[in-house]
């Protein structure tokens, strides 16, 4: 017998509901996917006390309520945060003389969870447990973890006979209600707002349709169509969430209007972020909307965004020049976006960027230099699509005009762009491993930057020294060692790879100021493949290594979209397949640690990485720069934790790593 079954079976027994009730109570816990439980305490047909004590009967463990008593910050100690959310347990006492926790559970039956939280757990202390129904256990959590409010709650039976209005109120009220009133549809999570929300719309002569808690609930509600606004909470389901879009088209919805319950209460203002999230999605929706019967022009334009929006996030610019690149790429593109673009007043300078004619400092901006660079790109796809059908074709043909300063950089940032795009899709291919040796060659180097975009992976290493374990450890494909006259440590490092049976064929490269020229003679006879002079030409460069590596024995490319977090980090995979509209499930491993990030056309819904689940394991598994990923389609998601915007949590989630970056910079010095 099931959990459900049981819960039914007792509640049935001793009478709590009626079989009305419960059918109710099932019907929405079916049409929500949630256990009976939790469907119970929500239509507030039980409160947790009865709850718990049917639970109580069932399970013959003891019941204790969790709400009033708060546990010691010893015990939370114990049973952190992330603990009691990941297994849904809390902690009910701790004795200390004994050595003994008791613990809050769900199911006492569930034995796997038990076992889990003893080897988790001070091996020290002894377990007991009490149940306790899911939706009071993560109340409780709320309450005393969160620090959210507790309120008791009071019930105050009034007679059936009682009103507030008089009978000529009553009267004039339902005469009101047949007299063209506006009709809404609301979409609200939390039933106690909802209330609220619907009590203030009918003073203000607003008649509520009906109640959906989700998207997914509209299409269920029998006249929806006779309303004139859908309501939609804009702080649970943002405006940029693709379901809410595709539900207005399926169900015939009328208008969709967000509302922000924080902002409304406190009078504040909405934030830059979803004020310009809002204005995004808004022109987006527009074009789209214009761009149906011409699927090609849509296509294109879906491209230019994304790519534009990509090459913006990988280079770190600020939120409000992000923004400013979109949206002039989706008003670049149609008669309709001409006409927004001179209508829409926006603090981003549009006409700079979007202008062909432009005097020097306009054609400065980057974010002009982004949108033209792929804009041109798409032309030649277009036009003359084997010009650029690979990277080399790219560089060669857009190349020269993006030659120097900031124009190489977004360049150089597109292309590694549209490489990792190729990896992601299963047709990139791994070029092979660079190693680089010296105190002058750093990891952000022009040099460096274009082997990467032209698809190798590098590693930086400052003496030889370090070298040498790395490259019996990880033999490279090939070695550019820095020298300089009077350093003799480069030319042991070169013998020791010549001499090593595992290594004597790989590729040795030096690399030399001037002023070290007379060093070459010296290095060719002790085996070095080539030596070259600073200032080195970095179309040279990448010719000769590739030449070098494929003069030996290739190892597999890697197939399908599995691969090296040294060749693609964790922030560009998720960057690329969030922007793609996928439905993905994204798998990292990196030294010992394991984690998974699932992506629901385009929005990224859930994370989860040891103990951690939500926002919290996300940014964490953004930071992952060693390892391996596997990223696989996906149909079947687990219950959503994230729900800020894909574009806010990239951009979070790259300060972080920067703020990371720069920390172990400074431990370092």
């Amino acid at each position: 017998m099931t959990r459900n079954q049981e819960l039914k079976k007792c509640i049935l027994e001793t009478g709590r509901l009626t079989q009305e009730q419960l059918a109710q109570a099932e019907d929405y816990a079916l049409t929500m996917n949630l256990p009976l439980d939790e469907s119970i305490v929500f239509l507030q047909l039980m409160d947790y006390s009865e709850l718990g004590e049917l639970l109580e009967k069932i399970y013959n463990t003891p019941y204790s309520p969790l709400l009033e008593k708060r546990p010691s910050e010893e015990l939370k100690k114990i049973i952190p945060l992330s603990l009691a959310e990941k297994f849904t347990i809390f902690p009910v006492q701790y004795d200390v003389q004994g050595h003994a926790i008791t613990i809050a559970i769900d199911d006492p039956t569930d034995e796997d969870k038990k076992e889990q939280l003893a080897h988790i757990l001070p091996p020290s202390n002894s377990l007991a447990f009490t149940v306790a129904s899911r939706p009071e256990i993560n109340r409780a959590i709320d309450i005393h973890y969160k620090g959210k409010n507790y309120i008791h709650e009071i019930r105050v039976e009034l007679p059936k006979e009682f009103t507030i209005v008089t009978p000529k109120e009553e009267e004039t009220s339902q005469r009101k209600e047949t007299s063209g009133r506006k009709k809404v549809i609301i979409v609200e999570p939390d039933l106690g707002r909802f209330r609220a929300l619907k009590t203030l719309l009918t003073i203000e002569g607003v008649e509520t349709l009906g109640w959906a808690q989700g998207p997914e609930e509209l299409i269920k509600i029998s006249d929806a169509q006779n309303a004139d606004l859908v309501l939609v909470n804009g702080e649970a389901y943002r405006p940029d969430e693709s379901r809410i879009k595709e539900l207005h088209f399926e169900a015939d919805l009328p208008s969709i209007s967000y509302y922000y319950p924080r902002n409304m209460l406190l009078g504040r203002e909405p934030s830059y972020r979803v004020m310009g999230e809002a204005l995004i999605s808004l022109v987006g929706f527009l074009i789209k909307k214009t761009l149906k019967k011409d699927p090609l022009t849509m296509k294109r334009t879906l491209t230019l965004v994304r790519y534009c929006k990509l090459v913006s996030l990988k280079m770190g610019l600020l939120p409000a020049q992000i923004d400013a690149v979109v949206l002039a790429a989706w008003l670049s593109t149609s008669a309709l976006g001409s006409i927004l673009a001179k209508n829409i007043d926006t603090p981003y300078g549009l006409g700079e960027i979007l202008a062909k004619d432009l005097d020097e400092r306009g054609k400065q901006r980057i974010e002009r230099q982004i949108l033209w660079l792929v804009k041109e790109y798409l032309d030649i796809t277009e036009s003359h699509p084997e010009e650029v059908r690979d990277i080399d074709g790219i560089r060669k043909t857009i190349g020269p005009r993006y030659k120097t300063g900031q124009r190489r950089i977004v360049f150089e940032t597109f292309v590694q762009v549209i490489r990792d795009e190729g990896l992601l899709e299963g047709i990139g291919k791994e070029k092979g491993s660079v190693l680089i040796v010296g105190e002058t060659m750093e990891p952000d180097s022009e040099l460096v930057v274009r082997l990467k975009s032209e698809g190798y992976r590098v590693q930086v290493l400052e003496t030889s020294h370090q070298a040498i374990g790395y490259i019996f450890q990880s033999p490279p494909d090939i070695i550019l060692c820095d020298i300089a006259p009077y350093d003799k440590e480069p030319i042991k490092l070169c013998k020791a790879v010549r001499e090593n049976p595992d290594t004597s064929n790989t590729p040795f490269f030096f690399v030399a100021n001037k002023n070290g020229e007379h060093l070459a003679t010296e290095c060719l006879e002790i085996g070095a493949d080539d030596f070259l002079v600073r200032p080195v030409d970095p179309d040279l460069l990448t010719l000769k290594v590739g030449r070098a590596i494929s003069s030996r024995v290739q190892r597999p490319s890697t197939k399908g979209i599995e691969g090296s977090l040294a060749e693609m980090n964790a922030m560009d995979i998720i960057q690329s397949v969030a922007t793609g509209e996928k439905n993905v499930k994204i798998t990292l491993e990196s030294n010992g640690i394991k984690g998974r990030i699932f992506i629901k056309a385009g929005e990224i819904i859930h994370a989860e990485v040891g103990v951690l689940s939500g926002e919290k394991a996300l940014f964490q598994l953004m930071g992952l720069h060693e390892g391996q990923f596997q990223v696989v389609s996906c149909s079947s998601f687990p219950q959503r934790t994230i729900y800020g915007s894909t574009m806010s949590l990239l951009m979070e989630g790259a300060r972080l790593v920067d703020e990371a970056n720069a920390t172990d910079e400074m431990e370092d010095l």
